[in-house]
């Protein structure tokens, strides 16, 4: 696997100590705003750039925010993924409040899988220890089909996924995943003109 240039510089540097107190509760956190404060100055000296995007997935009904965080040189780039559920059943909350947390809860564990950052003892680190669902044995076989079918390079393809085997797709990854194959076999059997 390629890493941008100076990512690893990075990581090493990097220092987010979770300053922050919840009294209630008792325990110590950092959030998004925290990791990226602490990380644009590094950016800046190893000339890489920090990207945080969302996409929201229906799954069953249920919605997901999935983070993405990138890094880059400009050539080369390295990712991660944090989910959070949309919960709209959250009592005292308006529905921008909800999506706003559970893109920050997403993008804070994105960024923490993309940066190394520790996951010692918090609130979230038990909320985190729920498994993303993964897809069923029936899809699992699908998706396996597909990829013979299209001759596609499955190596590539979990890559693109950012698993390690076809059963660990996401459940949310799904949909994306057979239709991107279905499409390549549309192509294979498209006449030439």
């Amino acid at each position: 696997m390629k890493i941008p240039k100076n990512a690893i510089q990075l990581i090493a540097e990097l220092k987010t100590p979770k300053q922050r107190k919840n009294s209630f509760a008792k325990f110590q956190y950092r959030n998004v705003e925290d990791i990226t404060q602490a990380a644009k100055p590094l950016l800046e000296k190893h000339k890489l750039l920090l990207n945080i995007s969302d996409k929201l997935y229906d799954v069953d009904g249920r919605l997901f925010v999935k983070a993405t965080a990138t890094i880059s040189d400009g050539d080369i780039a390295l990712s991660s993924t944090g989910y959070a559920e949309l919960d709209s059943a959250r009592k005292g909350m308006s529905m921008e409040q909800i999506s706003g947390s559970a893109s920050s809860y997403a993008r804070k564990y994105a960024l923490a899988g993309l940066l190394c950052l520790d996951a010692s003892e918090d609130s979230d680190s038990h909320q985190a220890r729920h498994t993303v669902q993964v897809i069923t044995a029936a899809q699992a076989k699908k998706l396996e089909a597909l990829l013979n079918q299209t001759g596609s390079d499955k190596d590539k393809f979990l890559k693109w996924l950012g698993v390690d085997s076809i059963k660990d797709v996401p459940k949310i990854d799904f949909v994306k995943a057979k239709t991107v194959l279905e499409s390549k076999v549309q192509t294979q059997i498209e006449p030439l003109q």
